[in-house]
């Protein structure tokens, strides 16, 4: 069951899923907001604990790939053997997926913590 603070965050991710796909059918911001503001509510409430376990996990490995990829980008790993600074970024966020892929379960709990979230699997 999630706590009000992860509905909080899953509620907000159906938000901006909401509002690309109501931007698309008008040209005032207000309305899309509106729109999409509704939207959200109707999913979050048509959506089963486990769709909202899965959204909430799908931000969780965002972020904590995130951060990931902003502690290696703040050193000069990988600075000399790319070439360019779009080949370091592409590559940095390459080696960020695979290292959340193969980090084990604690490491993302610790991760989660120091981000200030609870990691729901």
């Amino acid at each position: 069951m999630l706590k009000e603070k992860e509905r909080q965050i899953v509620l907000d991710c159906l938000y901006q899923e909401s509002l690309v796909v109501a931007k698309q059918h008008t040209n005032l911001l207000e309305d899309a907001q509106r729109t999409a503001k509704l939207e959200a509510k109707l999913k979050l409430d048509h959506l089963s604990e486990k769709q909202k376990i899965y959204v909430y996990y799908n931000f969780i490995s965002k972020q904590i790939t995130k951060y990931i990829a902003e502690d290696i980008n703040s050193s000069n790993t990988m600075y000399w053997v790319n070439g360019s600074p779009e080949k370091r970024e592409m590559r940095i966020k390459e080696y960020a997926h695979y290292a959340f892929m193969r980090m084990p379960e604690n490491q993302r709990i610790a991760i989660c913590g120091k981000l200030g979230y609870k990691y729901i699997k």
